[in-house]
């Protein structure tokens, strides 16, 4: 039940993006004579009931966030110092909510929605992302490792509730500027490196709630589905700095970041189409459709940090690494990569 719940307030958070509803009835029985009165006030009724969440700004930003965070992983991190060549496959996911509480999807949720009529909330998946890094200081032969690495990714996730889609594509040049060093055979540090890139992601999620109670004018009843749509797109320029130590076969690696976004696009849309009923007349139906669209405002730049746990043997490279925004809201993201580096 929390679930319906959940995805009913999400969707009326969605409408709260948009600038306007507009309803359009483009079937009327000529059983029911002159409607032109009974649809101004239904189309009014309408208007009035999703009117509350007309202003969505904290919604289109913490999808966009969230997305925007989910799209800068899949490089890897724990292998600073490589030879050759490293390659990765990773899945990373991040979340956007109001109050710092990632598990906020409780009673105080619900009430806080209820009350204010928009919320900062978000999600973002990269369920498969591959990459391959050079090192081109190597080939150049420099002191230093000067490391260029390109992404990819594609996610599709279709569930009874939710269909998703979502694609990314990056590249990261790092530099060494401190080399790595050892101090024992068991204790390694991956010396100071500094990186700067250019990340792209484009993601759409769709949904169709069908559980809201209907409008009801006088003996007409008007009773729709709503056909969401989240569109976002972004250019990121992820600027950053990290570090690393191996102990024995762990790894622990961490640093700090900025991300500049520009271009792409943040829509929200909706697509509806009503049946219009009349009371003890049940041959005859009516039929309406609502759409309405608007583009959200979205951040320029965010300050990010990074923490995580790793393991290696030989080549073998496993990471979790977690990632979050410095910001009064909650925006994290949890990802595992694995791969080899030569």
């Amino acid at each position: 039940m929390k679930k319906v719940i959940i995805a009913v307030l999400l969707t009326l958070c969605i409408l709260g993006s948009v600038s306007a509803v507009e309803v359009k009835f483009t079937e009327v029985p000529d059983a029911w004579g002159d409607f032109a009165a009974i649809e101004d006030q239904l189309r009014e009724k309408v208007i009035e009931k999703y009117g509350k969440y007309e202003e969505g700004e904290k919604l289109n930003k913490g999808i966009g966030n969230a997305n925007a965070l989910a799209a800068g992983g899949g490089y890897m991190r724990t292998a600073n110092g490589y030879d050759w060549i490293t390659v990765a496959l990773s899945v990373n996911g991040a979340v956007a909510i109001n109050g710092g509480n990632p598990f906020k999807f409780n009673d105080d949720f619900l009430d806080d929605f209820e009350e204010k009529g928009d919320l900062y909330m978000g999600a973002g998946l990269q369920v498969i992302t591959a990459s391959v890094g050079f090192n081109l200081g190597h080939l150049l032969k420099w002191d230093h490792g000067l490391y260029v690495t390109l992404k990819g990714g594609v996610s599709k996730l279709n569930t009874s509730d939710f269909d998703f889609n979502a694609y990314n594509l990056g590249f990261m040049v790092n530099y060494q500027l401190i080399e790595a060093t050892n101090s024992s055979h068991a204790v390694k540090w991956r010396g100071l490196n500094v990186g700067a890139g250019l990340n792209y992601f484009s993601s759409t999620l769709k949904w169709t709630i069908d559980d809201l109670d209907p409008v009801k004018v006088g003996n007409f009843t008007y009773d729709t589905d709503l056909d969401v749509k989240s569109e976002t797109s972004r250019f990121i320029i992820p600027v950053e700095v990290n570090t690393g130590v191996k102990l024995a076969i762990f790894e622990l690696f961490g640093g700090l970041g900025a991300d500049f976004m520009f271009g792409g696009d943040n829509e929200v849309s909706v697509d509806s189409d009503a049946v219009v009923t009349k009371a003890g007349d049940n041959v005859n139906k009516g039929k309406a459709n609502m759409t309405m669209s608007k583009d959200g405002d979205l951040d320029t730049v965010k300050f990010r940090f990074t923490v995580g746990l790793g393991f290696s043997l030989g080549p073998v490279r496993i990471e979790i690494p977690y990632t979050q925004y410095f910001d009064d809201h909650y925006i994290g993201a949890i990802g595992v990569l694995g791969g080899v580096a030569f």
